[in-house]
């Protein structure tokens, strides 16, 4: 599936400059300066890691050819541009009038909301998505089978089999560390460096990790002794800027607006990130909700997942 890095815009320029097999007529065409075409282009190679065109060798002429990989490319964003547009059309002629309930977790980071609200507010303008606040990744997942919310925000992996999820992104896991602390100036940590340390924690029923830490930690031949427990990573972030503790947090938390406190990335013995402390955050909704709305927003979050 394409990720959220690839813009449906890309796409759009990419196949009108397939479709002209020059650069200066599809700028034209696109109105967009050339050297913006060409920036784009450059991106959505860079995120496919292949050539989309072969450049002619004078540079002036501005034409291009399509590669193996572009002629697949054009084939697929074709379908994909028809697939969102019908998307857009299908939720225009919904007439929604209801807003769409949106469950998110306490714990979930708030830069993931925005940036789910933010897709479907560009993707579907027409839709007003209603927040929904919930206690626990969990509770997000009952509240779908109980009907009382329409999508929701949650980790895999789901917990009930009437429900379909659609991938949005994954995150490692850090070690969150008072900046003064002897372990800091490193540039990984493995749990077996930690078996001495007081910890602050988000407690199970909220921490969908809480039970594999336990466990990678027995392994490692020690029991943590948890000092604190809280309910929001905001709260954890500060209680180990206090000194209060270490703790782990997604690698994507930003912690860049605290100070006397650093994230290093958690390893394992191969120096790799722990495979059983990935978090997959999907969105999630009812299999049997064929609602015109949550077809249109799910087919948007595909295209953009």
């Amino acid at each position: 599936m394409l990720s959220v890095a690839m813009e449906l815009r890309q796409l759009r320029y990419f196949v009108e400059v397939a479709q002209e097999l020059h650069y200066r007529r599809a700028a034209g065409r696109l109105f967009v300066s050339q050297p913006a075409l060409s920036q784009q282009i450059k991106l959505l190679e860079d995120e496919l890691g292949v050539e989309l065109f072969v450049r002619s060798r004078r540079a002036v002429q501005r034409k291009v050819e399509l590669t193996d990989a572009g002629q697949v490319l054009l084939k697929e964003a074709r379908q994909l541009l028809q697939l969102s547009q019908q998307a857009i059309e299908a939720t225009r002629r919904a007439g929604l009038q209801q807003p769409i309930r949106m469950g998110v977790f306490k714990t979930l980071l708030r830069s993931r909301i925005v940036d789910v609200m933010t897709l479907l507010s560009e993707r579907v303008p027409q839709v007003t998505v209603k927040l929904v606040e919930l206690p626990s990744f969990l509770a997000v997942q009952q509240a779908l089978i109980d009907n009382t919310i329409d999508l929701g925000l949650t980790i895999l992996p789901l917990q009930f089999s009437g429900l379909s999820a659609i991938p949005f992104t994954k995150s490692s896991i850090s070690v969150l560390l008072p900046r003064h602390h002897a372990l800091a100036r490193l540039d990984s940590l493995s749990l077996a460096q930690l078996q001495h340390e007081s910890w602050v924690e988000i407690p199970a029923p909220l921490n969908p990790v809480f039970e594999s830490v336990e466990w990678l930690c027995r392994q490692a031949g020690y029991q943590r002794h948890i000092a604190q427990e809280v309910t929001s990573l905001d709260l954890l972030a500060e209680l180990v800027q206090l000194g209060k503790g270490v703790a782990l947090i997604p690698s994507h938390f930003n912690v860049s607006q605290l100070a006397g406190v650093v994230a290093i990335p958690l390893v394992n013995q191969q120096n790799s990130p722990y495979v059983e402390l990935e978090l997959q955050h999907v969105m999630a909704y009812l299999s049997s909700n064929s609602s015109p709305a949550i077809v249109a927003l799910g087919q948007q979050m595909q295209l953009g997942a």
